[in-house]
């Protein structure tokens, strides 16, 4: 080794954006009241799921089966740790309100403000997650969605029709 790359310290790693925020606070299961600790997607799905690189899974896991997403930016979690019923009803609550958006119905963001009025929550001051919703919530979002849905039935078919000729 030279005397100058001696005196030269060597650059120290730098740690990917924002990827400490989700370690400050201890991720708890809400279902059995152990922590939860972040897992690579392969722990949980043989096939990798979306783009998602990790989930925060229960430790009690399989007998508990709470987990849920990681941002992929920070792997903080995306939400609660939810069991099988209430990942279903997440699910089924973005399957009908993404249809608000994605038929034309509203555009993306006014949905999202549609989505905050009928749960109460002021849009200036949060913007609803159905990832972060509770049964309660999510029965909400796939009831009020589907009324839009019906209500707007002609207009989404003809939409579909349009489309599906040109």
């Amino acid at each position: 080794m030279t005397e100058v790359s001696k005196s030269i310290p060597p650059t120290p790693k730098r740690p990917h954006k924002n990827k400490s925020k989700a370690h400050q606070k201890p991720v708890i299961c809400p279902y059995c009241g152990a922590q939860a600790l972040l897992r690579p997607v392969g722990d949980l799905f043989e096939e990798p799921y979306r783009r998602l690189n990790n989930f925060w899974v229960c430790v009690k896991h399989p007998e508990c089966d709470a987990y849920t997403a990681a941002h992929l930016k920070d792997d903080s979690p995306m939400g609660p740790l939810a069991n099988a019923g209430l990942r279903f009803k997440r699910m089924q609550a973005h399957y009908y309100f993404d249809q608000l958006w994605r038929s034309g119905i509203f555009s993306r963001n006014a949905a999202y403000r549609w989505l905050g009025d009928a749960l109460g929550v002021k849009w200036k001051d949060k913007q609803p997650h159905i990832s972060q919703m509770s049964d309660v919530f999510c029965d909400i979002v796939i009831r009020e969605s589907q009324a839009v849905l019906q209500n707007h039935k002609g207009k989404v078919e003809m939409q579909r029709g349009v489309d599906d000729d040109g």
